[in-house]
């Protein structure tokens, strides 16, 4: 494939199996990258890396869990012997788990901080010293970091962490040319987003947008901070989350006291 923002540019997703990460990666491979899918799932990324081929992009699928240094480094070595040199890092493996702070045992919160914020630190610094100009790292959090969870207190702390960790890489490699921003979303329709609608399938009537989030509509986002377009953006969170962050009890009293849904 000759055509597209990313041509000729390789592009490495973490957790790019399913949900974001697999959005994520048939995106810019529609754009021209050549796209290595990273997932704990194999056999998952190898299926996105099958999808990816058929748009016309070179793929390859990378089995790895991004908590293990070595494993870490292997896939990166993998990526380059494979495709080229990483030119866009999207860290997006993750995962949850449901507990009271009072009650998690510390290997469930070190779980956590494993999968989300150093498997996000591991693969950039992995990364980031052979990156050049116009490279990017987009780093998948949560408007959980933000504002925190009930009954997650660890993925809101690790969500929380990539969103340090991203403002303090971008200032140490903004001279470069390079950029790294974070996106937060909401509650999106997701394996793991899934859970929340299954226990709450109303839940969306209490998001100003009314529908749940798709994981395209966090790809569409992550395509934009990849693109040239976005060279003058960095160290931010874009929250992607159809208002939700607003809708604190008193603006939803107000909304409905004047009729809104």
């Amino acid at each position: 494939m000759d055509q597209g923002r990313f041509a000729g540019r390789v592009a490495l997703v973490t957790g790019g199996a399913s949900g974001i990460g697999r959005a994520v990666a048939l995106l810019l491979a529609r754009e021209g990258a050549m796209v290595s899918v990273v997932d704990l799932d194999l056999a998952g990324a190898e299926a996105v890396a099958a999808n990816v081929r058929k748009s016309g992009s070179k793929a390859a699928a990378v089995g790895c869990d991004v908590g293990n240094e070595d494993e870490v480094q292997r896939a990166v070595a993998a990526t380059r012997e494979a495709l080229g040199e990483v030119g866009i890092l999207v860290n997006c493996a993750g995962s949850v788990e449901g507990s009271f702070l009072a009650d998690m045992a510390f290997d469930e919160w070190q779980r956590m901080f494993s999968v989300h914020s150093n498997g996000t630190f591991l693969f950039s610094r992995a990364v980031v010293k052979n990156m050049k100009e116009g490279d990017r790292i987009i780093n998948i959090a949560s408007i959980d970091g933000i504002q925190g969870q009930i009954f997650g207190g660890d993925y809101a702390a690790a969500k929380a962490a990539i969103i340090a960790l991203t403002k303090t890489l971008a200032l140490e490699v903004a001279y470069r040319g390079i950029t790294v921003n974070a996106i937060a979303p909401g509650v999106i329709q997701t394996p793991m987003g899934q859970m929340l609608i299954d226990v709450a399938p109303e839940f969306y009537k209490e998001i100003p947008a009314m529908r749940y989030g798709k994981p395209e509509d966090i790809a569409e986002v992550a395509g934009f901070l990849a693109s040239s377009g976005a060279s003058y953006i960095t160290g931010q969170v874009i929250v992607v989350d159809g208002g939700i962050t607003l809708a604190n009890p008193v603006n939803r009293f107000t909304a409905r006291l004047m009729g809104l849904p």
